[in-house]
């Protein structure tokens, strides 16, 4: 009989890693390969520019955008990608997914529907500092670990 694969995704905006449960009791254990990294914008380092006019000097109503946003969108993007084609290749029965609230919302954004169809769990909390046990503590609800 195969197990059951369970795969935790712990993640934050600037990294994330895999863990895999093969059934209960069994625990976590890091998936080799399945740890990625975010690159960091360059934040603008200057204020909104001041310009003439005739009613006097006038602080620019030019908005600025945030280039971290961006690239945090994306690094959910690359992350569903990544789970998809492990969903793909059989790699793993079901989904749990631990990260915080902002990237949690960017992750359900981008996940497809096969994503989406095996996933059993999320956890609004960002746990990327944890160890594979205090992560499996946490997500007890969802899998026996």
């Amino acid at each position: 009989m195969t197990p059951i694969v369970t795969w935790v995704l712990v993640a934050n905006t600037r990294n994330a890693s895999v863990l895999d449960n093969r059934g209960p009791g069994k625990g976590l254990s890091r998936v080799e390969g399945a740890s990625f990294q975010s690159e960091q914008a360059d934040l603008p380092r200057d204020k909104v520019g001041v310009g003439h006019s005739i009613a006097g000097y006038k602080v620019s109503a030019v908005e600025r955008r945030n280039p971290q946003a961006k690239i945090d969108a994306e690094f959910a993007r690359e992350l569903s990608d990544a789970l998809s084609r492990a969903r793909a290749a059989g790699k793993f029965d079901r989904l749990v997914v631990a990260a915080g609230p902002h990237m949690l919302g960017l992750l359900r954004a981008a996940f497809d529907e096969s994503l989406r169809s095996v996933l059993v769990g999320e956890l609004a909390k960002d746990l990327s500092s944890q160890s594979p046990e205090g992560v499996a503590s946490r997500v007890q609800g969802f899998i026996a670990v």
